[in-house]
């Protein structure tokens, strides 16, 4: 869920296309993803660190989305405003 969340939201400086995130070796309280952009001349890399409780409130809001039938992409933001 972690990854595909990082697809929807990730992007790389101005590039408007959705990214691949592969995870990475685990580390104790943190989700370590790869992210990489194929641009127009180039391919980028970079990687972003997800805390076990920025995991948690992102399953809480998808369940609660679930729960109360919100359409569209799901955020923490977007359920507990």
């Amino acid at each position: 869920m972690i990854r595909a969340h990082l697809e929807w939201t990730e992007r790389h400086g101005r590039c408007r296309k959705q990214p691949y995130a592969r995870e990475l070796k685990p580390t104790p309280g943190v989700h370590r993803f790869k992210l990489e952009c194929s641009g127009w001349h180039s391919t980028s890399s970079w990687t972003k660190d997800v805390t076990a409780s920025e995991a948690a409130a992102l399953v809480r809001a998808f369940v609660d989305a679930v729960l109360f039938g919100q359409d569209g992409p799901v955020s923490p933001d977007s359920v507990t405003g």
